[in-house]
């Protein structure tokens, strides 16, 4: 039975999520005036209501008026916006609320409030004023923490490894210095071979020490594959030496053609259908199947912006795949005179620069100089929200990985996989 990871939300919620964290990390106040709340599913609207009421009374105390001033203002959003809300989602809900600083000068703040829907359920009731946003609980959650461990056994060479998302971690690699099977010479054959055995236990012990140092102190250990070839991996299985708590944690020992590193991802390719929705394998086997498509010549593909949104407005996509590290914005620009639209992009660096030129240019239709920039979105929220309304799967893949890295430098991170070919 294929192995799950449980799926923190979409990836393009979970993209949003890590992109607004990024922006909160930036946002200071002069003194204790960030309110972070954090409401569980079962928490009622009105226990937080009232929670807030008191330190509406409580903030009455505070002896700086403009700190006074800015608390009770960060609170008072807080209120107003739950007014709205009848029932907390299912994995509760997170709220941001405070004065930010539009310079370096007190007196310049101004209140901003964030919604964020969690991946995960918020387990605990939090109410904090500080001068920053109490991030942390909610990075834990988009954390992947789920963890396999990886050791691939051969009686000359080895390696430990494991598998957490869509990162594999290769820590130590062993040489074990046994020769290989020959005839013993001037010794007896039997003394021979039990010199070799006797060494080849020793490898397999120095192995375990360290699987053990490293497996047992990991929490989110989910279990371990094994592989190797002949008989070493059942050698290694069978010695007393594994710790008895990560013995119960294989999950699987397979025949490869080698140990040591390369034999690591060897196992990775051999359990992949075990393992099938981690995020590794998942970002692996898609860009495959895009691969596939393209060198059969299926027509069922499509890659770069113009092609992909073509296709997405046709609801012609099944699978958009968009790379982590596109930076990439859509500026749009209207004509307040004639309503004359047009579209341009801009790597993130270069939107103020856009922005600033267009200024000077006139309407390429009515020659009017009220042409203006009247929004910019990344290319990402753009193409995932599109996607979203035409019942499209948005996969968003790290450039970690060779094949997220081909997806970004090859093919500009935005490719896609159709529903039927586009005729046109």
């Amino acid at each position: 039975m294929a192995l799950t990871e449980e799926r923190k939300g979409n990836d393009l919620q979970v993209y949003q999520t890590k992109r607004l964290l990024n922006q909160l990390k930036e946002k200071k106040g002069f003194h204790t005036e960030l309110v972070s709340l954090y409401i569980p599913h079962d928490r009622k609207i009105s226990d937080v209501t009232n929670h807030l009421k008191n330190e509406v009374s409580e903030s009455q105390n505070i002896k700086s008026k403009l700190t006074r001033k800015n608390v009770l203002e960060s609170i008072s959003s807080l209120l107003g916006q739950l007014k709205n809300i009848t029932v907390i989602p299912e994995n509760g809900l997170v709220m941001f609320s405070g004065a930010i600083p539009q310079n370096n000068t007190p007196g310049t703040e101004k209140n901003e409030l964030y919604i964020v829907h969690p991946p995960e359920k918020v387990l605990t009731f939090r109410y904090h004023c500080a001068s920053e946003f109490l991030l942390w609980p909610l990075e834990d959650m988009l954390e992947t923490k789920e963890t396999y461990g990886l050791l691939s056994i051969g009686r000359k060479e080895a390696a430990v490894g494991y598998l957490r998302g869509n990162h594999v971690e290769v820590v130590r690699d062993f040489t074990s210095g046994v020769h290989g099977k020959h005839k013993a010479g001037g010794q007896s054959q039997k003394r021979f071979e039990r010199q070799m055995e006797e060494a080849e236990t020793r490898f397999y012990r120095r192995i375990s020490y360290e699987v053990n140092k490293l497996f047992l102190g990991m929490e989110d250990l989910q279990g371990i594959f094994i592989g190797g070839p002949g008989p070493s991996k059942e050698k290694f299985v069978n010695d007393e030496s594994l710790d008895y708590r990560l013995r119960d944690k294989i999950l699987d020992v397979v025949d490869l053609g080698y140990g040591g590193v390369e034999g690591i991802r060897a196992l990775i390719h051999k359990i992949k259908d075990q393992i099938a929705n981690v995020k590794y394998i998942r970002e692996k086997l898609i860009m495959q199947s895009f691969l596939n498509a393209i060198s059969k010549e299926t027509g069922l593909v499509a890659y770069g912006l113009e092609e992909v949104q073509k296709a997405l407005n046709m609801g012609a996509v099944a699978k958009l795949i968009l790379s982590e590290k596109l930076d990439t914005y859509q500026v749009n620009i209207t004509c307040s005179n004639c309503k004359y639209e047009e579209s341009r992009t801009a790597r993130e660096r270069e939107v103020n620069k856009v922005k600033l030129s267009i200024q000077d240019e006139s309407c390429p239709d009515c020659g009017s100089n009220t042409f203006n920039v009247s929004s910019a979105v990344l290319i990402i929220e753009e193409l995932g929200t599109i996607a979203e309304t035409m019942g499209t799967d948005v996969i968003i893949i790290s450039p970690d990985t060779e094949e997220g890295e081909m997806l970004y430098s090859t093919f500009g991170g935005i490719i896609a996989i159709l529903r039927f070919k586009l005729t046109y």
